[in-house]
């Protein structure tokens, strides 16, 4: 959405935030005003509140995220300490506000207010604040950030969180297209989750950026194919990966399968394993037998082969890498946050320090 359309919508989102608030009404609306001493404001709304009026100053962006919000903090100061006067109220506005901005503008005292009903407007007449249960995911950014494709990009930073990489050298990595990359690159910066030097990106919030994608994130998009196995897990796991092996097919074991190479603690009463292609042939070969429900193995078809990115061999089995491993366990009923969080402090932070 353009800021544009952002702001031709805030009055009327502006009306519905103060319907409850006891003779509150908006007397004047101006756009992109031009203050006496060359500040510009998005708007200015003038509104009136148990008789006494009030002028709120919009910023307005096209995105929520923290950096763009941090533009704004630094404009609204301009223009609140300018011509406008200190008595107007000052609010960022956007399609949608992230919990990071949100949390960012309060301690900066600035008010906020979306498209999708978020807002906090803490001036002297009026305290008026709302949170959506959800927001659409289109105005979360979701399906640019955290799609099969894209996902793909953010899996390499994890993989890699200590290097700086050129747009080039990741798209490369990640098998996308440089455009897509730099579109992803373009949000990460505005979520604040790298950072961008001569020397390339960095991720610089990995663990944000990992509980961000795992929530996003369901290994169900994957085909699931369930099977039972006479033999133990460990050795349908082995006999799995020796067929896939010999016959260059891609696998890595995840979910419990993957944890219990990480930690001698996991129990588990079933195996999952990614095989990128000929499940009926590895199922005949390995003695699987297809069933409806109460299996013992799961073969997972992957929805894209992204998962593969960071792929590790552990004691001659390979295993899924521990970011991808963490979001597929948090995908996992019962058990799988646990683990998750097992693979987080055993493995993933280390390597982030």
């Amino acid at each position: 959405m353009k800021e544009a359309e952002v702001i031709e919508r805030i009055p009327e989102a502006l009306a519905k935030a103060l319907q409850d608030v006891p003779l509150a009404k908006i007397d004047d609306i101006a756009r992109e005003v031009t203050t006496g001493d060359g500040m510009r404001a998005d708007l200015l709304i003038r509104v009136q509140i148990l008789g006494r009026q009030r002028t709120l100053v919009f910023d307005v962006k096209a995105s929520g995220q923290p950096k763009p919000a941090r533009d704004s903090i630094a404009q609204l100061a301009r223009i609140t300490l300018g011509s406008v006067g200190r008595e107007a109220y000052p609010v960022f506005a956007a399609p949608y506000v992230s919990d990071a901005t949100a949390a960012l503008l309060k301690d900066s005292e600035i008010g906020y207010l979306d498209l999708a009903g978020n807002c906090r407007l803490a001036f002297r007449d009026a305290y008026v604040e709302k949170t959506c249960a959800s927001a659409p995911k289109e105005r979360r950014g979701e399906p640019s950030l955290f799609s099969p494709k894209a996902s793909r990009v953010l899996r390499v930073l994890l993989n890699e969180p200590k290097r700086d990489w050129q747009v080039q050298q990741l798209a490369k990595a990640a098998e996308v297209s440089i455009g897509l990359t730099s579109r992803i690159k373009t949000e990460l910066v505005e979520r604040e989750w790298v950072t961008v030097a001569a020397s390339g990106v960095r991720l610089v919030q990995p663990e944000t950026a990992l509980r961000a994608w795992a929530e996003a994130y369901d290994y169900r998009q994957n085909r699931l194919f369930e099977y039972y196995s006479p033999d133990t897990l460990g050795d349908a796991e082995t006999a799995i990966a020796e067929w896939c092996r010999e016959s260059g097919i891609k696998y890595a074991l995840t979910g419990f399968s993957g944890a219990r190479l990480s930690s001698p603690r996991v129990r588990y009463n079933r195996a999952t394993i990614y095989v990128q292609s000929k499940i009926d042939s590895v199922a005949m070969n390995t003695r699987l037998k297809p069933v409806d429900s109460g299996g013992n193995v799961v073969l997972l078809k992957p929805f894209d082969d992204g998962v593969f990115e960071g792929v590790e061999t552990r004691y001659g089995l390979q295993t899924v890498s521990p970011a991808q491993l963490y979001a597929d366990l948090r995908s996992i009923a019962g058990r799988g946050d646990e683990a998750a969080e097992e693979i987080l402090e055993r493995e993933l932070r280390p390597s982030w320090q």
